[in-house]
């Protein structure tokens, strides 16, 4: 009877693992096509219950299912994650309307119209209509009196877009996921062919957070499927068409050459990272010190003129993207942790918001973090392997931790720069941001703009509480100091 039992529990174990991955597969085609497509980010109550079934499905299965999983088994969940960016590749996005200033600057460029020169109510003020602009598109433009503020690549992108679709609106918008997809490619290439981490521990079943931590947790099984099934990644990069998902592949590319010693050559991908968002040039003093003095100047050299090329149609207009620069880290707010507190303060003790003084001294503390870690971080580590310096993903990780800690906005899709740098650590709190950040979406529950700072505050309690666990076990709990 025993063994009766037991052939039989063995049967139905085997037959339970034959069918997950058609299961699994089913069911993330089935949330990524129902999130990117039929709700609406007004509809936050269907919205948050679909995403933490999209994201407890991602968690079982990268972290509880591994054991089950064959190198080939590995693969397809990595072409699965590839063909749910696919499945997003014709939906106009749902949860930003950014995409609308993207196809305004390109119908701009393509009508030999500098996109930097002026602001999207001048058009409308004057009644100027070039080809492709129009007050419906206009209406959909989240800051129309605000000077454009992408860079370059971007800019190129929007322009190839609204040149090959100049009437249809979800032509351009395919045009600019096909670019995001490649570079998404490229991301996972980077990701599935250079070394994991290795745990400084044997890995132990001790529960959720054994499972879910860096140290000892996923052990030597693809870290990229972390970053290939992520939902926030599929849904702010693909979906939203959102152009982190091409500086993380260009950031990425750049450390990828760096670490094999190929100066020039990082130097270039590093200044295409700057030119599609501009947040890698406060990497600069990390990676010249990890570099070395010498090497540093190179770089930064190289560097230098690769952006001033690249940047040249935009310079005789750079005071306009400045200008927008700057109002946009002075008077935008949105799902912040330590400037909400400090504000909070400010309103307790003086009765206004300081923001005009707290966000210039919150952006001095984000400098000197910056520079802190620059000097704590190792350098002469280069290698012709694929394995990334651990020193210079924890800097570049933190310094941008650091950096959205004491940001005043921080919208979903800067999580996806972070998360992509941690999974070249041991660090995986960043993974536990990019589930907890869906609450930030009820700022647009019933189609109003008010925040709901209770969620807020548990999104940043849940973070910053596994945060420390995740420190606490690293320094003094269960493993021993890991090296950075």
């Amino acid at each position: 009877m025993g063994n009766w039992w037991y052939n039989i529990e063995k049967y139905l174990r085997s037959m339970r693992h034959r069918f997950l991955l058609p299961i699994v597969s089913l069911a993330f085609a089935g949330l990524t096509i129902f999130l990117g497509y039929f709700v609406q980010r007004s509809d936050f109550q269907t919205f948050i219950a679909a995403y933490a079934l999209f994201f407890g499905l991602y968690v079982w299965v990268v972290f509880y299912q591994q054991k089950h999983f064959s190198g080939l088994q590995t693969r397809y969940l990595l072409w699965l994650g590839i063909g749910l960016r696919v499945l997003l590749l014709f939906s106009i996005p749902n949860f930003s309307d950014d995409y609308a200033r993207f196809l305004w600057d390109g119908h701009l460029t393509v009508a030999g119209i500098h996109p930097f020169l002026h602001t999207p109510a001048y058009f409308i003020d004057n009644q100027i209509f070039p080809p492709g602009i129009s007050p419906e598109l206009f209406g959909r433009l989240n800051s129309p009196g605000y000077f454009t503020v992408y860079p370059p690549v971007c800019q190129a992108v929007f322009a190839l877009a609204a040149w090959l679709f100049p009437t249809t609106e979800l032509g351009g918008v395919f045009v600019m996921k096909l670019f995001l997809l490649g570079c998404e490619m490229g991301t996972l290439w980077i990701m599935d062919h250079r070394n994991a981490p290795t745990p400084p521990i044997p890995p132990k079943n001790d529960g959720l957070l054994g499972k879910f931590g860096g140290i000892g947790g996923i052990g030597a099984f693809r870290c990229s499927l972390l970053y290939a099934l992520n939902p926030l990644v599929l849904l702010e990069i693909t979906g939203n068409c959102h152009f982190e998902g091409a500086m993380i592949f260009f950031l990425l590319a750049g450390m990828l050459a760096l670490q094999q010693g190929k100066i020039a050559k990082g130097a270039l991908w590093w200044a295409l990272a700057t030119a599609s968002k501009m947040l890698p040039i406060m990497f600069l003093p990390i990676v010249w010190r990890w570099l070395g003095w010498r090497k540093g100047w190179a770089f930064n050299a190289i560097f230098g003129l690769a952006c001033l090329i690249l940047f040249a149609p935009i310079l005789v207009v750079l005071p306009n993207m400045l200008e927008s620069l700057g109002l946009y880290f002075q008077k935008f707010q949105f799902n912040a942790s330590i400037y909400y507190l400090v504000r909070e303060l400010g309103f307790s003790k003086i009765g206004w918001d300081i923001g005009e003084y707290s966000g210039p001294a919150l952006g001095g503390l984000t400098l000197l973090g910056v520079l802190v870690l620059s000097w704590r971080t190792r350098s002469n580590e280069l290698s012709e392997s694929f394995k990334f310096s651990e020193s210079l993903s924890n800097a570049l990780l933190f310094a941008l931790f650091i950096y959205l800690s004491l940001s005043a906005t921080i919208q979903p899709w800067y999580i996806t720069v972070p998360l992509a740098l941690s999974l070249f650590t041991h660090w995986r709190f960043i993974v536990v941001w990019s589930g907890v950040a869906a609450l930030s979406y009820s700022h647009y529950q019933g189609g109003g703009m008010q925040e709901n700072y209770g969620l807020i505050a548990l999104e940043y309690a849940v973070l910053w509480g596994f945060f420390l666990w995740e420190l606490w076990r690293i320094n003094v709990g269960k493993a021993p100091q890991v090296s950075s």
